[in-house]
């Protein structure tokens, strides 16, 4: 799944360097985006009794993106075990394809008293059609600090 934006004045640091925070609320709505874009609402899902949070993050920053560039944001379902999806997101200059940012997400669905629950085979179905395998270098491993260069 691929969203585009154009990155906003306000989200630059006094360097004119997007903010490392702002990155991660791309990466989010990328990830809301592409749920909805498979036919999954957040908003439905809890109707159901199923949470889907954000339970680890690694960000690994390349390159700096200013205001005025248009970015793009590549996501895709690496494997999904049990309660857990493990995420791979990538964040390319539009034009140039200049990757500035890699970032390894562990999604987790709960219950809403907070327990892990695999989420049921229909959500599974709709996210397998995101799910592309990642080589091994272009993914960070969310159960080894080594692999993410830490």
């Amino acid at each position: 799944m691929r969203w585009r934006l154009k990155v906003r004045h306000y989200e630059a640091d006094a360097y004119g360097h997007v903010n490392h925070a702002s990155y991660v609320h791309y990466l989010e709505t990328a990830r809301v985006e592409a749920l909805e874009a498979v036919g999954l609402s957040l908003g439905e899902m809890r109707q159901q009794g199923i949470l889907a949070v954000a339970a680890d993050l690694s960000v690994k920053y390349h390159a700096p993106a200013g205001p005025g560039e248009t970015l793009e944001i590549v996501t895709r379902v690496r494997e999904m075990r049990g309660a857990r999806t493990l995420w791979h997101q990538e964040i390319r200059e539009a034009t140039t394809q200049r990757l500035v940012v890699t970032a390894g997400v562990t999604g987790a669905f709960l219950t809403e008293a907070g327990r892990p629950v695999r989420a049921p085979e229909a959500f599974r179905e709709k996210l397998a059609t995101l799910h592309v395998p990642c080589p091994a270098a272009q993914h960070h491993s969310h159960d080894d600090p080594a692999a993410r260069g830490l």
